[in-house]
């Protein structure tokens, strides 16, 4: 009986090793969203698709806010004054994807900053006057 269950479990590992290989394999590419989908998602009626957007905003945002800390300034710079919530934020990158079908069919990750710089530019510090 022994003898039988370990050429089972033999069959059956071989079996789900064939299996893995011959399984369709997303790419890395289409594990994104596109300008469009964001903005389904956005206007969407559902409650988890509009939590959906407003959550993809904040991660970008939270990106950004990383980089800047590490010292590796994004080229993309935005400073969203104290006062604007994440959702208002979202709003400002739907806003912007409607006026700039451009974006559509590329990720959607490249257009938020973009309108959040935009919307947003960070002011430049005034120079310092020099003593005389």
């Amino acid at each position: 009986m022994k003898q039988h269950l370990g050429g089972y479990r033999l069959w059956l590992a071989l079996a789900l090793f064939c299996a893995a290989l011959l399984w369709p394999q997303r790419g890395a590419l289409a594990m994104y969203v596109s300008g469009n989908e964001l903005v389904q998602k956005c206007m969407s009626q559902r409650k988890e698709d509009i939590y959906g957007c407003v959550h993809y905003v904040a991660g970008v945002i939270d990106y950004h806010v990383v980089m800047q800390s590490l010292g590796t300034a994004p080229t993309l710079p935005f400073c969203i004054p104290a006062g604007v919530s994440v959702t208002e934020a979202a709003f400002t990158v739907l806003t912007y994807l409607r006026a700039q079908p451009q974006h559509e069919g590329f990720i959607a990750a490249m257009a938020v900053p973009m309108a959040l710089n935009k919307a947003f530019p960070c002011k430049k510090a005034a120079p310092k006057k020099k003593r005389k």
